[in-house]
Parts: C-alpha cells; structure tokens; sequence
C-alpha cells in the first residue's frame, strides 16, 4: 500500500513536520496588531512618568498598573524590552538580579517598576510588570505583580 502512494506519504510527513514547527514557534500566540502597539506605548510612556510624576517625597504608583496586560501574552522578550526599554530587574524563583547589556539571563524574568518610593533609603516595593518566559524566548505571560 505505501509503494502506491509515495507522494501522500511524503506530503502527509511534510504536513506534520509543519505543524510541528508552526506550534514550536517562539511567541506564536502573539499578533503585533495597533491595540497591541497603543498599548506598549502607553505603558512605555507610564514608565517614563514614574520618576517625574507626583509630590516630591511621596510615593507614586502609575495609573497604568490598572491595564489588562493578557494581550501581550506570546510577546517575544526583545520586543517587549524594545518596547519598554531595558528591565529593572531579572527574577527567578530563587534569585534576583540586575539586567547585564539591556537584558535578562534566559533561567531569569524580565520585570519593569511602575512605583517609585517615597525617599531612596525607604526599603518596599509595589507593582512590576513580570514577562514570566519560563526560560524561552518569548514570555508565556505578561502580568502585574508586587515586589515586597
């Protein structure tokens, strides 16, 4: 029976190695359409706030840490730093860091503060956009957390 049918055996091989690729691909849930591309700007223009909005030693949290951030979900690492600027901060379950030449290490999360304190010797935290990537290429979720 397969010496019969060489081409269908060959093209259904094609097929699944296709599909196999095509649902291996970095970021394959993500479409960079203009909902996506307004509100990467927006949050860019949220971080470049923080340090100038708000009373001088007060403490300020943007607005913008209210924003449903699903849609990002699949964004690649580079086009979410491209995006954002480089992050503030690599974390992982068991160590945190600073990132080395704009990026993270690939076993770190990229994470960005949208908070300042109210004085630079106060210890705390608040909201960080985390781009939770699992050790791949792209972050499997994009989400809100707060750092302690």
């Amino acid at each position: 029976m397969i010496s019969r049918y060489p081409h269908l055996l060959c093209a259904a091989s094609l097929a699944v190695a296709a599909l196999l690729v095509a649902c291996s691909t970095s970021g394959k849930n993500y479409r960079n359409d203009a909902s996506k591309k307004e509100l990467l700007q927006t949050l860019r223009q949220c971080l470049v706030e923080v340090p100038i909005r708000g009373e001088k030693n007060k403490a300020f949290v943007s607005p913008c840490v209210q924003m449903d951030v699903s849609s990002l979900n699949g964004i690649g690492r580079s086009h979410l730093a491209d995006a954002l600027g480089p992050p503030r901060f690599c974390v992982s379950q068991t160590e945190t860091s600073f990132p080395e030449k704009d990026n993270c290490p690939a076993e770190q999360n990229p994470q960005w503060s949208f908070y300042r304190l109210a004085d630079s010797i106060v210890s705390g935290g608040g909201p960080e956009l985390v781009c939770v990537a699992n050790k791949q290429t792209y972050c499997v979720t994009v989400e809100w957390r707060r750092s302690q």
